[in-house]
């Protein structure tokens, strides 16, 4: 019988901090001796609240966890690594669930190319997201091969949502 001694792994960041009730969110883990050796039992996990996943293991800095679904709004679970499944770090860092949100329309639907214009967004079961460093619009362009752009979100109620458009799309 063998038995295996690695170094803990340190965990400097992930994104985003919240995800969707049916979960799938893709959360991405930063920081410092990660491994995967599963011929010696090192599998990276992630922990939401009490709830296990097993992470995507992709470099000694950084593994990628998909958020299990929940039931519960509103509650901060406690995020938590183990690099066997078993012996848990706690990060320090909290996650939390929204709705999936219903888009009905935009308000404006044009603007000038130079950006800036206030769009609105009307749907239902919009939040007040708890990061709002990770609370965006996507602008997408469908007829030009660029990369889309994303624009801080500002919460105005569950029905409302607003970003300025970006600008340099001529």
């Amino acid at each position: 019988m063998e038995f295996y001694y690695y170094k803990d792994c340190v965990v400097k960041d992930m994104e985003p901090h919240s995800g969707l009730l049916v979960g799938g969110t893709l959360v991405s883990v930063t920081g410092a001796w990660f491994k995967y050796m599963p011929e010696y039992g090192v599998v990276p996990h992630c922990k939401f609240g009490d709830k296990i996943v097993r992470a995507q293991f992709d470099s000694t800095v950084r593994i990628v966890c998909s958020a299990p679904p929940n039931t519960e709004l509103g509650v901060l679970y406690p995020f938590e690594v183990s690099l066997n499944g078993v012996d848990w770090s706690d990060t320090g860092f909290k996650f939390s669930y929204y709705e999936v949100p219903k888009l009905d329309y935009i308000s404006p639907s044009s603007g000038p190319e130079s950006g800036g214009t206030m769009v609105y967004i009307f749907g239902t079961n919009f939040t007040n997201m708890s990061n709002p460093s990770e609370f965006h619009c996507k602008f997408t362009p469908t007829s030009l091969p660029i990369p889309p752009k994303k624009m801080p979100a500002v919460y105005i109620n569950s029905t409302t949502v607003g970003c300025a458009s970006p600008g340099g799309w001529g």
